[in-house]
């Protein structure tokens, strides 16, 4: 059975280009209010507030200038992965420097390994130039979703 697209890990409406933000919460408030208004979370300030205490257990952010942000809670419907191509990059932590950024959002229930293998798989596709340079260059959203639909497909099992 195929999945409509509110059923999907990611969708165009998860996708924003050249935002200007000038830290690491300006940039997962951003991103989180689209989950919100594509009723992905029930809960705005909760699931911030889920999102950065577990970014202020470890940094999210992996190198290749990319963050991944991400919070298991009760206030996900079910997982979620949105994506943000900063217009500049922006210090995420004293280390690192980030410009493109995934949030993702698992819902309490299934977060065991349904979190850890979209890590994976997204970890997998970080060290790929050619990933890193289609999307750093894509202006579509529907494009975004084409290149990452895949890691929904090997998730979802």
């Amino acid at each position: 059975m195929e999945k409509t697209t509110l059923q999907k890990l990611v969708d165009p409406r998860l996708v924003l280009f050249d935002v200007a933000a000038t830290s690491r919460e300006a940039a997962i408030r951003r991103l989180a209010a689209r989950f919100y208004e594509a009723e992905r979370i029930t809960d705005l300030e909760g699931y911030i507030s889920a999102v950065l205490d577990r970014e202020s257990s470890s940094s999210t952010a992996v190198g290749f200038s990319i963050a991944t942000p991400h919070a298991k809670t009760d206030f996900v419907g079910h997982a979620s992965l949105g994506f943000a191509r900063l217009s500049d990059e922006i210090s995420w932590d004293d280390d690192e420097r980030v410009r493109l950024v995934f949030l993702i959002g698992v819902p309490a229930k299934d977060a065991g390994d349904r979190h850890l293998r979209i890590l994976a798989k997204l970890f997998r596709k970080f060290v790929d130039e050619d990933f890193i340079a289609t999307i750093s260059a894509a202006t579509n959203p529907a494009d975004i979703v084409s290149l990452i639909d895949d890691i929904d497909q090997e998730t979802s099992h």
